[in-house]
Parts: C-alpha cells; structure tokens; sequence
C-alpha cells in the first residue's frame, strides 16, 4: 500500500511541476517590456578534463613532463578529456626542447592547438596565462569535473616581495629561467578563471607548506602534492583516468594515486636512495583548521613565561613553558643529514602538527592538551590520506620556521604577508618565542660583591655561542679571549692566543647595574651569568643581531703566565754578538743607548742612539705578537707597516733576554737569512 502510494503521489507532483513551468513561460512571452525569465543553472557536470599546466625549465623535464602528459592522453576517451599546455626549457634541439605547444586530448589522440600563438618567449609563469589556460580548456570542454595539473619545478616555502618575483628566495609552485609563480599566484589565477576545480595536482616538488594550502583553500576539492622532491616519473595519470572512467570518485581516485605513488616509490627507500611522502587533503573549506591552530598559537604565546609543574621528562619541572616550545621547535628542524629518508626534506621547515605534540610534552604544559586534540580530530576530515615510505606520519603539513631568520632585518614583515600568517599568528609566536630563549638563562650563583670576587687570573676554559635556545660550543681558535686579568685598580689585561700566537691588551673595568662589566676604554659591555670562587661565565650580545657569545673561565694561579707576560718590561741592551764565520763574537763598539719596551697595551717602543754627538732612533707604539713556541716576536711600525721579526727566549728568572735578529729575518723557515746578531738585554 505504502509503494503505491509513494507512486501516486509521485506521478501528481510531475503533474503539478510541468503545469508551473507551462505558467512560467506564458508569463514571460506575455510582455516585451519585463524581463527575461532566471536562465537555468548549468545541468549537472558529466565527463572530466584533466588539465597539464607544464613547464619543463631543462631538457630532462622536458621530456618527463610531456610524457605523463602523453600517457594520460593514450587512454583519454569521451568521458575523460586532456588539455595540455607546455612550455620547452629552450636548452636542447628541436620541438621536443624548444617552444611553447598546446594540445587537446580525446579517444586516445593527441592534436596540438593550430590556433595557438605563444610568442617568442610565453610567459608560463604569469598568473594571467594560467587563468586563459583553464578558460579555454573550459571553452574546450564544458560541462565537466576539472583536475588541474601543475607541472615543473616547484620550491618549499620561505617568503618573499611579491614586486621582486626573480628573488632566489621565493615561495613557488612554478618556475621558468629564474622567473617564478608564487603559490598565492598560482591561488588567484585558478580564482580569476571562475571555474571550481575538482582537484588540483602537483607533478613538481615540494608544495606541501601549510602557507601553500592557505593560499590556495577554496580553489579545488581536493589537493594531490608532496612536502619532499619528487621523482621525475611523477604520478601515474593513466591509471588516475582509469579510475575516473570506472565510475570511481574524484576522492577516490586521488587516493589510489597517492597509494600507488608511494608503492612504486618505495624502492627508492628500500635502496637507502631517499624518503617519499605523498598527501591528500580535502581543501573546500579550512575555517576550523585555523580557528584551532590560531587557539593553540594564541595558548602557547600567552603562556611562554609560565613554569611547568610537570615531572615527567623531557620536560624540566619548574622550567618556564617557553624553554620547552624551544626544544620541540630545534627538535623538529633540525634533521639528521645521515638519514637518507631526510635527504629530500626541504629546508626552513619543519613539521607544525608534530611541533605541537613535541610541545605539549616539552613543555609539560597540560592545557595544550583540548586543543591539539580537537586539531588531530579536524586533520582526519581534512587528510584523505598521507603515506611515507618510512611508514610514519611525521611530515604532514610542513610549515616556515624563521630559524633561517631570513627577514630577519624587515622583522618578518615579509612573513607576515602571507595568508597563513594572518590567520594563525604564527610569526608573532616565534617572535615572542625567539626573544623569550634569546634573553632567558637559568640563574647561576653570583658572588657579592662583585668588584673583590672578580679580582685574579681567569683562564679561558669553554667558549659558547647562542644557537636560538642552545648554546652551541665552538673552539677556542673562534676567539680572541684567553685569559682575561681583573687588578683591584681596575685595570683588565686580556691575553688573547690564535693559535700558539699570544698578543696582550689592557682595559679598565668597573661593575654596573645589572651585574654587567663595563670595558670603559671601548664602551663595552657584558653580563656576569655566574661568579663563584673558581668560575667566571660572562655573556656578551651583538647591538646589530641576536648573536650571544659565552665565556667560560676558570679562576688560575697568577704565575702561570705566558711568554708575553713575561716579556712585559724595559730591556736594556747589554752585550751583542755578531756570527761571522759561524762563531759567535763580541761586538766592541755598543750604541750609547739601546732599549726595548714591551708594553701591556700590545704595543711596544724602541730607542738607539749610536753615540754622544748621534740623534737616537726611536720607533713608538708597534703591535707585537710572540710565538709561544718559538719566541718569534713580530712587530709592525704603524709608519710603513713592514713587520720586523726576532726571536727571544728569557734566562735568569725572567731578568735577562736573548734576542736573536738580522737584517732580514725570515719567519717562515724561522732562521735568518742576512747577518745575524745576538743581543744580550737586561729588564730595567
């Protein structure tokens, strides 16, 4: 009863509708004065045109691209159209190197579009030349579900000015000798065509940024791309068509593009060659994506100062939350180099969905917990399905992280230009983040008061550099500090070694607020980390960039000195010697007056005055460095800068010098090479 019901009523309500369709046009024929009738929406697609927007850029792409294009027009027919256009790099010889082309596909034959004109050189990375494509092949075939594929080289996201597309350092989907279209390009092209797509595919290599699919929501259904390189064997379209002319849906399809991708890509990863990832993701609609990304964005900013109170490690209890986001973001961009599934990761990224979860558990902070939740609920409606040839899911939505601190001097202006920016407030974070690990050290003991525990020796022991949260060590040849000398007077001698080269200077010091030492002959300035009995830390920061270098010195016996130390002094010539014949002998007639001064500032004087009735010879204020080693003593008159050279050793604790000297010293084969002389001098 209730099936011959339903039938009743069905044939009474065609009844009903061919009657107002009847009224509907007698109305509108009735007067020439109204409007035309609302013109019919398009009836439902039928059929599918899968369209290649290609540029090879060098002569092997030329070649790959256009044959994914041709073996997915070998199996075209009338449900499943192709369109083609494809630009030749230039760089090899005839057609299938040189030229623009653009084709049509149906039934398995491939015609190239006699109407085209490309010009001499076609722009193929100019937005508008991507939105005339997808019109035409509209015009071409209407009435269809579209999958636009987008192929050539493709480069991971880092920002740039959108009136300087040639920078090098640029967001692109698409490039052509240098020229390039970005992804938020690529966006508006597809929304200037005023055509829905489907889907949108990249046969080109890393376009899984999170930036990217901000820029391009709303343009397609689906998206088919990849975070890492991609073989230049590309997708197989013909079995994607396939699966298209078996009546499965565009989803599905997409899906088993991915699966298949990734089982044939695998033997790369079985050959220790490189790592493949794959992802689809439905990408119509992310307003809830970025409402939740921007809550957990906002949560951690708002709580970067706050302390955990967690145990369980890696989070440090009492920590602030901050020290732990640090550690989860260097632990998600810094790769291992020798893991070859990493070879292909771009760089300047990091994956964003495991930086969240490595920052809940670095940091401990447990509120983190509700919305990153709600995040992994939202990614399975968005992710159709995401495959690794290591089996994991650790390189899902790739975002920028700056620190590559590219635009750092423009303060992430540039960043901050991009969709994603805006709608999630990541750069704000990072800045926030960044200042917070770059001014943030643990607190350390400090004895008081300062100015009578610094006095003494302290020997250079470690030398760090601050590398965003860490301090990275560095050797100690990075620096000029060696030992470092506080007197009572405030006086501060530096000993500064490169290699086995020692070189001395002096400066006065004086403690400021804030436990600085204040070097007041330069005007600088550094913080006092720590001061105990035997150990100094001292920090200084870079005014031009956020650079920190860290000292750390060991509190020394003063009679542990150097050779330049010891030299300190007036020294007066006492005896001299000539070799002649390969004997030492006595010279008899001595200047009047001969001395040398080696001073702590790293300068030193020297005077010689031959007799009573002879003006001296002086020469002030020469650099001088000594060979640890050796003895070889270099100094340079600031008057021609030619360097003079000698070789000393000390005798009689200290008191007595030997130089060694000649007209012309040689340091290299360390001998010299001329008259050579020995002088005997004693400390004043």
């Amino acid at each position: 009863m209730n099936l011959k019901f339903q039938e009743t009523m069905h044939k009474y309500l065609n009844h009903i509708l061919a009657l107002f369709i009847a009224l509907t046009a007698l109305s509108s024929c009735s007067d020439d004065n109204e409007s035309t009738s609302v013109p019919e929406p398009d009836p439902t697609p039928s059929g599918y045109c899968l369209m290649f927007y290609m540029s090879g850029d060098d002569k092997i792409h030329d070649i790959t691209l256009m044959e994914s294009a041709r073996q997915a027009a070998a199996v075209s027919d009338d449900n499943v159209a192709v369109t083609v256009l494809h630009k030749n790099s230039g760089e090899g010889e005839g057609e299938a190197h040189n030229g623009t082309h653009r084709y049509t596909a149906q039934n398995g034959v491939l015609t190239e579009d006699p109407t085209f004109d490309p010009g001499e050189d076609f722009a193929i990375t100019d937005p508008k030349e991507l939105t005339d494509f997808i019109r035409w092949s509209v015009e071409k075939y209407p009435n269809r579900h579209y999958l636009l594929v987008i192929g050539g080289h493709g480069k991971a996201f880092v920002p740039y000015e959108d009136e300087d597309a040639t920078s090098t350092k640029t967001r692109a989907t698409l490039y052509d000798d240098h020229k390039y279209m970005s992804s938020a390009q690529l966006g508006n092209a597809i929304r200037q065509s005023g055509q829905n797509l489907d889907a949108l595919i990249f046969n080109s290599c890393q376009q899984g940024n999170i930036e990217m699919l901000a820029e391009w929501e709303g343009t397609a259904d689906y998206l088919l791309s990849t975070p890492f390189m991609l073989p230049d064997f590309g997708y197989d379209y013909a079995s994607l068509i396939g699966d298209l002319q078996q009546g499965r849906s565009v989803e599905e399809a997409l899906a088993r593009t991915a699966h298949r991708a990734i089982n044939l890509w695998q033997e790369f990863h079985n050959q220790e060659e490189c790592g493949m990832v794959t992802q689809v993701s439905r990408i119509r609609d992310l307003t809830p994506l970025w409402e939740t990304m921007r809550q957990i964005i906002g949560a951690m900013n708002k709580s970067i100062e706050d302390r955990n109170f967690t145990t369980d490690a890696p989070a440090v209890y009492g920590q602030p939350y901050g020290q732990g986001y640090a550690r989860a973001l260097v632990s998600k961009y810094v790769g291992n180099e020798d893991d070859f599934f990493e070879y292909n990761r771009p760089t300047f990224a990091l994956d964003i969905v495991g930086f969240f979860h490595a920052a809940y558990v670095q940091s401990g902070n447990m509120s983190l917990a509700p919305y990153i939740n709600r995040l992994d609920e939202i990614l399975a409606d968005v992710i159709v399905t995401h495959r690794q040839t290591n089996g994991k899911h650790d390189f899902i939505y790739l975002v920028f992280n700056a620190l590559s601190i590219y635009d750092e001097e423009l303060d992430g202006q540039l960043y901050r230009e991009c969709r994603f920016d805006k709608l999630t407030g990541w750069r704000d974070f990072y800045d926030s983040l960044t200042n917070f690990v770059y001014n943030y050290e643990e607190e350390c003991e400090i004895l008081t008061p300062i100015s009578e525990h610094i006095v003494g020796r302290w020997d250079l022991k470690e030398m760090f550099q601050k590398r965003f949260n860490e301090w990275i060590p560095v050797g100690n040849e990075a620096t000029d500090l060696g030992v470092m000398i506080f007197r009572p007077n405030n006086e501060v001698v530096r000993v500064s070694k490169v290699g086995e080269s020692t070189g001395l200077s002096i400066n006065h010091w004086i403690i400021t607020e804030g436990n600085k030492i204040k070097l007041t002959d330069f005007d600088d300035e550094v913080d006092i980390l720590q001061l105990t009995e035997n150990d100094l830390v001292i920090v200084e920061s870079s005014p031009y960039s956020k650079i920190k270098s860290k000292a750390h010195f060991q509190r020394a016996d003063d009679t542990d000195r150097t050779l330049a130390e010891r030299m300190v002094g007036k020294w007066s010539l006492s005896k001299r010697y000539e070799k002649v014949n390969g004997e030492w002998v006595e010279v008899e007639n001595l200047p009047v007056e001969c001395w040398a001064e080696f001073l702590e500032s790293g300068l030193s004087n020297s005077y010689t005055r031959l007799s009573t009735t002879s003006e001296g010879v002086k020469s002030d204020n020469m650099p001088w460095r000594v060979h640890e080693e050796t003895g070889t003593v270099s100094c340079v008159n600031p008057a021609d800068r030619v360097p003079i050279f000698c070789r000393i050793a000390l005798e009689d604790n200290d008191n007595t010098m030997i130089m060694n000297h000649s007209e012309n010293f040689n340091p290299e084969l360390e001998e010299q090479t001329s008259t050579e002389y020995k002088d005997i001098l004693i400390r004043n």
